[in-house]
């Protein structure tokens, strides 16, 4: 769901806050790729963004529009990786069946008492994850993120739902740091709810290779902005992938943004021949 928010966007790159974000795992990159010629696909979407793959046998990073990588933005939707994590911690859901009351659907009208948390985590349902939120308290959720060091971890803004447009910020080095940490499950949650969320991460299991991801979007309508993500891992037989994808507009009414979070990738998966 979008929301309007504050921004700035000039020309073909959003203009974030200043803020220096020091290297966690990507203190030096011994091997690393600039792609140019991704170009094309972003090109296709009518966006400008910044994408990342991480080969983790090759120990090789592959870059498209690296200036960004360090530039913070809304996470949005993405952040539902960790809001589920942190529900599952606090007991206030026990797994991807689970409901929240009340939720209401998407647009904020009417209420669906039969929402469960996959289908909101699939379907982008914030007030299923608001509602989660307020349950869990603030003080809880601010203990979380600081714990885990997830983005500039500042909730001071819109408590309830602080990763749509609020004051919460994250860059694409640190989408990749977390959703490594992810996947090896090098966080302090409880190991079975690791597995809770890559299940309904799943998005795409054919050929031998499982893609994972989750994405999120937002209109920054007084900025004339729309950002987009999608972030995750792939997986093969001999390999596993992590990667973001990070795209902006200055059309709030961009017809193919959403659909350019995921195209992307996947063409670029494609084009490397590492989609299975």
């Amino acid at each position: 769901m979008d929301h309007p928010a504050t921004n700035s966007f000039q020309k073909s790159e959003v203009i974030f806050s200043a803020r220096k974000i020091s290297f966690r795992t990507l203190d030096s990159l011994p091997h690393e790729m600039v792609r140019n010629d991704f170009k094309e696909f972003y090109d296709e979407y009518d966006v400008a963004g910044i994408f990342v793959l991480f080969d983790s046998r090759k120990k090789e990073y592959t870059f498209y529009h690296k200036t960004l990588f360090k530039q913070p933005a809304t996470p949005a939707s993405t952040c539902n990786i960790l809001l589920t994590l942190i529900g599952l911690q606090e007991g206030i859901i026990k797994d991807e069946n689970s409901t929240i009351f009340p939720v209401k659907t998407s647009g904020d009208s009417g209420f669906n008492k039969n929402l469960t948390l996959k289908a909101a985590f699939a379907g982008n349902y914030e007030s299923f994850f608001r509602q989660m939120v307020k349950q869990i308290g603030p003080k809880r959720i601010k203990y979380w993120l600081d714990k885990i060091d997830y983005g500039n971890k500042n909730t001071s803004e819109h408590e309830n739902d602080f990763w749509l447009g609020g004051s919460l910020k994250i860059t694409p080095e640190e989408q990749l740091d977390f959703i490594m940490r992810f996947y090896h499950e090098d966080l302090p949650f409880s190991k079975q709810y690791f597995q809770v969320v890559k299940k309904i991460m799943l998005d795409k299991d054919s050929s031998g290779c499982q893609v994972y991801g989750k994405r999120g979007s937002y209109k920054i309508v007084s900025q004339n902005t729309y950002i987009g993500w999608f972030v995750g891992y792939l997986e093969t037989p001999n390999d596993t992938y992590f990667f973001v994808n990070f795209i902006q507009s200055p059309n709030v009414n961009h017809p193919r943004l959403v659909d350019a979070q995921k195209g992307i990738p996947y063409k670029i998966f494609r084009f490397l021949s590492i989609d299975g």
